[in-house]
């Protein structure tokens, strides 16, 4: 939902990193189905093998493997009261600014 991505950015402001920032609630999909990735695409058309998704679940990542996502990051420690996860398929990150520098000061 778009309150809880506002949280989010309350924290850590990366909205002007990109074009646009959509939330999986208004293309009324998870993005664990393929209806999500279709919408998306019709809604901001992109090109599958230069688009990078970071996500915090699984399912979502193999979903946009299924679609053709190239690139996938997980995060490796979404939740900070939580431990690191190790159990990962995919490779991952601790903070944005590993591959975004000057992104935690955005």
């Amino acid at each position: 939902h778009r309150k809880t991505l506002e949280i989010k950015m309350d924290n850590v402001d990366i909205t002007g990193w990109f074009d646009r920032v959509v939330v999986s609630h208004d293309l009324q999909a998870p993005k664990e189905e393929q209806a999500f990735w279709h919408k998306l695409q019709a809604l901001h058309p992109f090109d599958p093998s230069r688009t990078l998704l970071i996500d915090d679940t699984e399912s979502v990542l193999e979903s946009a493997r299924r679609y053709g996502i190239e690139h996938l990051l997980t995060l490796l420690q979404p939740d900070s009261q939580r431990q690191k996860r190790i159990d990962s398929h995919f490779p991952g990150i601790h903070h944005f600014d590993e591959i975004m520098p000057g992104a935690a000061t955005a």
